[in-house]
């Protein structure tokens, strides 16, 4: 089989691997049952991540690398721009945040959901449209607070460690899994071991 050949066939695994998970919602219209229902979402909800290994397997890691490259480059580009003003700020934050409260609401009032199937799911989408378009109307800046919220240190993105000098600092106040400390009038903030 010619390298071309395989590059297409990896891409079409990768391209069902996208479009797996949407298939969730026409195994959840069937009146099939409920295990066999969930043992079917669960392989179609990760289609992604099993349908990358048998890709990578034939097309190459170095077409898969490239193609990696190629989508990282493209959402590089979609991230906003850094610095939003206040109203377009606070628009976003009600974006970002009444989904996320109609989401919660909803879970404990079941009653205040619609009863029809389609309706339901028609609101659940637009419930994350509009959280993941609130990202791009808040700006490059909010991007970088969320990157920091699942970073590994936290504080400032300068700062960093590796949690053995941390006893030389006065005033180090552990803060989950690290310290923070004020040392001349700049914050330290270290890794603690564990």
């Amino acid at each position: 089989m010619s390298a071309d050949t395989r590059l297409k066939l990896g891409n079409a695994l990768l391209a069902l691997g996208l479009v797996m998970p949407a298939g969730t919602v026409f195994v959840a219209a069937t009146n099939w049952r409920g295990d066999l229902k969930a043992l079917l979402d669960g392989i179609l909800l990760f289609g992604l991540e099993i349908m990358a290994i048998p890709a990578v397997a034939l097309m190459g890691k170095e077409n898969y690398d490239r193609i990696v490259n190629r989508v990282k480059t493209v959402l590089k580009r979609l991230k906003p721009a850094g610095d939003v003003g206040r109203t377009r700020y606070r628009i976003g934050l009600a974006l970002f945040g009444v989904p996320l409260l109609l989401g919660w609401i909803a879970s404990y009032l079941p009653d205040w959901r619609p009863e029809d199937y389609p309706v339901r799911i028609g609101i659940n989408l637009v419930l994350d449209l509009t959280i993941v378009s609130s990202l791009f109307v808040l700006g490059g800046d909010f991007w970088d607070k969320l990157r920091v919220s699942f970073a590994r240190v936290m504080g400032p993105p300068d700062c960093q460690g590796d949690g053995t000098t941390v006893a030389r600092y006065r005033g180090c106040q552990p803060v989950g899994w690290y310290l923070r400390g004020e040392v001349g009038g700049t914050v330290a903030c270290l890794t603690s071991e564990k």
